[in-house]
């Protein structure tokens, strides 16, 4: 569920963020002791900018959070965060632990709850991201390509507990890391009925249980960006595989590989081109709520949902004027059972445009709005800090 991704994004910010911050600070400055002054304009040119307080900023933070997911309405919510004072100093910086809370809530009902802590050991070595979340969702289903819910969706009524573990280790000094993540996601699931459809409500009746996915996710990522969260250069990759399986405490035994691929070539000065390919692939027979999906700005979340997914977009910015900037994407995305059936299954689309100022020029990151519209019907804009893809 997006929403349930909308809450760990909000958690993965902090975490990149205090990986990155790393970056900006070994490559900006030598590591000082003393306390700065925290400023909101910048050295360079005067301008507004949140470099000093992102990277200066000790105690609490509290942060608004705006949501325009479609699939579950306009919302929003805060999220609290706590930088913890390291004790012990290293040669190079290492970014702070950072413990947190997030609340968030939907015009449709849905909402979230919950708490995390990002710690690092050593110096820069290992990482590890701990979270509790507590969502109650609601959300549309339209079936695995079926012609029926595909025009005619039901509501799911996802009221849920979500326990999520990752730790990631860096190879030496290369750009490749090693990882995993365990989750514990326990829902009691309803399903709305269907006006006027008595046999089917029977059958949908049935569908309401209660489902466990316990589940492990390897990971192997190669990194090289120049920037975590508005990279010009480089690739991101990753190739990993969730398993589900009754020894674990799950429902069901199901895996999922994942593929991703995001890679950033700048053109010329000003313009930048940056590239998405992503796959998911079903082994097994997951429950019917976790089933993968075409993921695109201005598609609803689980709108095109099925055994396989592929994703391709493709986004470009072009640079106006000082911190400003345009940009336009536009990507395809399928969901299918098999290559069998490949061809019979329709796109989907989505085509938009936006625009970024530079909020952080020290860490190289932007910020601004996207419009988006999916399959020539559905209109969504999002509030963007860094990049929209992760």
């Amino acid at each position: 569920m997006r929403i349930f991704k909308n809450t760990l994004l909000v958690i993965l910010f902090f975490y990149a963020f205090g990986i990155y911050s790393a970056r900006a600070q070994n490559d900006t400055s030598q590591v000082k002791k003393e306390k700065k002054k925290i400023s909101f304009r910048h050295p360079d040119d005067n301008a507004f900018d949140m470099s000093s307080f992102l990277l200066e900023h000790k105690g609490l933070l509290p942060i608004p959070i705006l949501i325009t997911e479609p699939a579950v309405g306009y919302g929003g919510g805060a999220a609290l965060i706590y930088f913890h004072n390291r004790k012990k100093q290293y040669n190079s910086y290492v970014p702070p632990d950072i413990t947190g809370g997030v609340g968030l809530i939907t015009e449709n009902g849905t909402w979230a709850a919950g708490a995390f802590h990002a710690h690092t050991f050593g110096e820069n070595r290992v990482r590890t991201l701990t979270a509790l979340i507590k969502p109650s969702v609601k959300i549309n289903y339209y079936g695995n390509n079926s012609e029926l819910l595909s025009k005619n969706p039901i509501t799911i009524n996802l009221n849920s507990w979500l326990v999520f573990q990752q730790a990631q280790v860096r190879l030496a000094k290369s750009n490749f890391y090693l990882g995993a993540s365990y989750s514990y996601f326990q829902s009691d699931i309803t399903l709305d009925t269907l006006p006027g459809r008595p046999l089917i409500n029977l059958l949908i009746k049935q569908l309401n249980v209660n489902s466990v996915i316990s589940t492990i996710k390897p990971m192997v990522v190669y990194d090289n960006r120049d920037n975590v969260f508005t990279p010009t250069k480089g690739i991101n990759a990753e190739v990993s595989c969730n398993y589900s399986a009754q020894w674990l405490g799950s429902s069901d035994d199901y895996g999922v590989i994942n593929t991703k691929f995001l890679g950033y070539v700048p053109v010329v000065s000003r313009l930048f081109s940056s590239y998405r390919f992503q796959g998911s692939y079903l082994l097994g027979d997951a429950p019917f709520y976790a089933y993968p999906f075409v993921s695109l700005r201005g598609i609803p979340a689980m709108r095109y949902q099925s055994n396989n997914t592929l994703v391709a977009e493709t986004e470009w910015r072009y640079n106006i004027y000082k911190r400003y900037s345009i940009l336009a994407f536009t990507g395809l995305g399928k969901a299918f059972q098999s290559t069998s059936n490949f061809n019979d299954i329709d796109w989907a689309y989505n085509v938009g445009t936006g625009f970024r100022y530079e909020i952080a020029k020290t860490l190289g990151t932007h910020m601004g709005v996207d419009f988006a519209w999916g399959n020539a019907k559905d209109f969504a804009f999002y509030i963007v800090f860094g990049t929209s893809w992760f």
